[in-house]
């Protein structure tokens, strides 16, 4: 915790200016800039760090500190059945905080639990799959996530210069058998630069590079009754040769490096076009403890679109914005001979045997007014997983559609506001061959795995928030959030009470 206080402490020293603000008005103008859901769609438009001054009109801190619970009944073995725990988190926005500059800054601590992991020893499992270390056993796994950022951007004339920086840490670990210990750092870097064109539209771009290490070991301390250790390449499949020993041998290396670039063209005001165009490669590799050389290499990459237009007429907010996302994965896998000697395996070869292919095609669009407005949308998604030999493959194509509808409401002494999500999501098509006996435990995982992938369930999900002024600068917030699907029965809430300044 003292760590954690200390980030707290730095970032606000360096990106926070905490202001006064001159009525409560101006504060809930800032309050609804962030919580709006229209004003949401617009501000994720702003990654490239230069565009970030046109982000928001009002500087705003919030400190906050949240508890959250979810449990899923059906669910994927190794992401598990749901989370509990609590985060603390300070984001700061500061715009002019200099003449023509502008801080931003964020730090958070999470102490969470992620529940009945099952055939994953691995932390970050978006960032690793399938390369994991797996047992048959599993459980709760806790975790402390750390992390910090902060970046500023200089207005020259027409021209905007930024960059900014972060770093995440997670410490994992489990005190009984099997006994994971795993410690992730990620670091990450951008710098980009914008010029107005025309007078109200942006053209910028951004060039960013990311760093991810974990280090994952896997101890027992029951001499008896241990599991069978696996080492993955994919759709639960193994080297018979890397697997099997609960012995301890040493360290389990993860390295991946990332480079991301993006264009975008942005109006400077809530109105116009938008158009953003990115592209995101990371190459990585796994290494185990019984040699030298790497077990896995893998190449991940992402490219995505947005377009959207942003117009309001006679107090009418309405708009649409397309969204494109196509991840494709591609691993290898070693082939290795115990030769006896003193640096472990020699690799002898290595096969490409993963591919991994995530579409994601979204629509939303909007209508409203200030205090309220409501958000249709509807996500096409193309999910296909393939390991060669033996060959293995489960993929789906998903439809979901749902409406999101909000209410913001000024009362005397404070801001209240109501957000309701319906959701239901469809299997259009679906396919699995997995080659694998029957009755067996890896059989079950796979079989969990792709119930979950093609279930169709129904949620919905509410929102209640309410700021309002204790006295002087104290602006207090409280906010709840709930939700429930059938099908897969998940339970979701959080409360959140935090300070904005």
């Amino acid at each position: 915790m003292l760590r954690y206080l200390s980030i707290v402490v730095f970032v606000a020293l360096l990106f926070q200016k905490l202001q006064a603000q001159d009525s409560l008005s101006t504060h809930y103008q800032g309050i609804r800039e962030r919580v709006d859901q229209i004003h949401s769609l617009r501000n994720n438009l702003y990654q490239n760090p230069s565009l970030r001054p046109f982000q928001y009109q009002y500087s705003l801190t919030p400190v906050d500190i949240s508890y959250r619970s979810e449990k899923k009944d059906l669910y994927n073995f190794q992401e598990g059945s749901g989370i509990k725990g609590f985060r603390f988190n300070t984001d700061s926005y500061q715009k002019d905080a200099f003449p023509n500059i502008t801080l931003w800054g964020k730090a958070s601590y999470e102490n969470i639990k992620l529940q009945d992991l099952k055939f994953n020893e691995s932390s970050d499992f978006d960032i690793v799959f399938p390369y994991v270390t797996a047992d048959s056993v599993g459980g709760d796994l806790n975790s402390e996530i750390y992390q910090f950022a902060g970046g500023i951007a200089k207005e020259i004339g027409k021209w905007t210069l930024a960059g900014e920086a972060g770093y995440r840490a997670n410490l994992a670990h489990r005190k009984k058998d099997p006994r994971p210990e795993n410690n992730t750092s990620d670091i990450n870097a951008k710098v980009g630069a914008s010029y107005q064109f025309i007078e109200n539209y942006i053209v910028g771009a951004n060039i960013g590079f990311n760093f991810y290490k974990q280090r994952n070991t896997l101890t027992f301390v029951a001499v008896t009754g241990r599991p069978a250790i696996f080492h993955f390449n994919g759709l639960a499949s193994f080297n018979s040769l890397l697997s099997g020993s609960t012995e301890n041998t040493g360290a389990i290396l993860y390295e991946s490096k990332g480079l991301n670039a993006q264009f975008t063209i942005a109006p400077k005001n809530e109105n116009g076009l938008f158009l953003e165009l990115g592209i995101n490669q990371h190459n990585g590799f796994r290494t185990l403890a019984y040699s030298t050389a790497s077990a896995n290499d893998w190449t991940d990459q992402i490219f995505n679109a947005k377009l959207g237009y942003f117009q309001s007429k006679d107090n009418v907010r309405y708009g649409a914005i397309a969204k494109v996302d196509l991840q494709t994965r591609k691993g290898t896998e070693g082939l290795f001979n115990n030769d006896g000697g003193n640096t472990g395996y020699a690799k002898i070869s290595e096969i490409s045997s993963y591919r991994y292919y995530n579409f994601n095609y979204n629509l939303e669009a909007f209508v409203g007014m200030k205090d309220w407005s409501i958000k249709p949308y509807a996500t096409f998604t193309q999910i296909k997983e393939q390991y060669l030999n033996p060959f293995r493959e489960q993929s789906a194509d998903i439809v979901k559609v749902g409406v999101q509808g909000q209410y913001l409401v000024d009362l005397k002494e404070g801001l209240f506001g109501i957000s309701l999500n319906l959701q239901k999501q469809k299997v259009l098509n679906k396919n699995s061959v997995f080659n694998i006996n029957q009755g067996t435990a890896l059989e079950s995982l796979l079989m969990q795995n792709y119930s979950y992938l093609t279930s169709e369930p129904f949620s919905i999900a509410g929102e209640l928030r309410y700021d309002f002024v204790a006295s002087g600068q104290i602006k207090p917030f409280i906010k709840a959030e709930g939700l429930t699907s059938t099908e897969i029965k998940q339970k979701y809430g959080s409360l959140t009470l935090g300070l904005v300044f």
